[in-house]
């Protein structure tokens, strides 16, 4: 009853290691394209007789933390594949704490920006209209600040399980190593003859053969 158990370890260690870097992959990577939709909307009347002047604003323009956190989520991907032991669990650490930061500025995103903040991002896009005396009049579209929350807790999610169980996955590196390693073990075992011939010519020639 025990060899199964040995045996279904590895598979749950690559089964943990997959999943955490797919949710950190997937959920970093929508966060970057959500950042870029309409999260907020400014109206500003212009007077009568005027239309008034609409300026829609992204989640990137209202808050670049998001993006930069995203970023950091994102680049963690490589270094937990890159790294192992305990700088691949500090690493996860670093990747919950993005997704953390994540949730904080979703969850600031759902209040409206004040007066004197849409002035100004108007003023910046629509030189004309910025000066306008009337107060702007700002609509939130919350199903994006929704979206970025539920990425940074799939993001923290995923940096929890690399931060808790990341130092007993192998590295990429050194698996490629050991399956290289296994195959030339396996041709050595398979064409013992061709290998024993090889040997003797090089003494032949007069090579060391060990020198390889």
């Amino acid at each position: 009853m025990s060899a199964p158990t040995r045996r279904g370890r590895p598979a749950g260690r690559h089964l943990e290691y997959a999943l955490a870097l797919i949710l950190d992959l997937v959920a970093a990577g929508a966060a970057l394209l959500i950042g870029g939709r309409t999260w907020q909307t400014i109206t500003t009347p212009r007077g009568p007789g005027r239309p008034d002047d609409v300026l829609d604003v992204s989640g990137r323009t209202l808050d670049s933390a998001a993006t930069a956190l995203a970023l950091v989520a994102l680049a963690g991907v490589v270094a937990v594949l890159a790294t192992r032991g305990l700088l691949r669990r500090i690493i996860g650490g670093v990747i919950a704490l993005a997704g953390v930061g994540l949730v904080w500025r979703a969850v600031e995103s759902f209040d409206a920006v004040g007066t004197g903040r849409a002035r100004r991002l108007v003023l910046d896009r629509h030189r004309t209209v910025g000066g306008s005396p009337l107060a702007p009049h700002v609509d939130v579209h919350g199903v994006w600040p929704v979206l970025v929350l539920v990425c940074g807790v799939l993001v923290l999610v995923a940096g929890a399980l690399v931060a808790w169980r990341g130092h007993r996955w192998s590295a990429l590196s050194s698996r490629y190593e050991n399956r290289a390693v296994a195959q030339e073990a396996a041709q050595a075992e398979a064409n013992p003859q061709k290998a024993a011939t090889a040997l003797w010519t090089a003494l032949d020639r007069g090579e060391d053969p060990t020198s390889r």
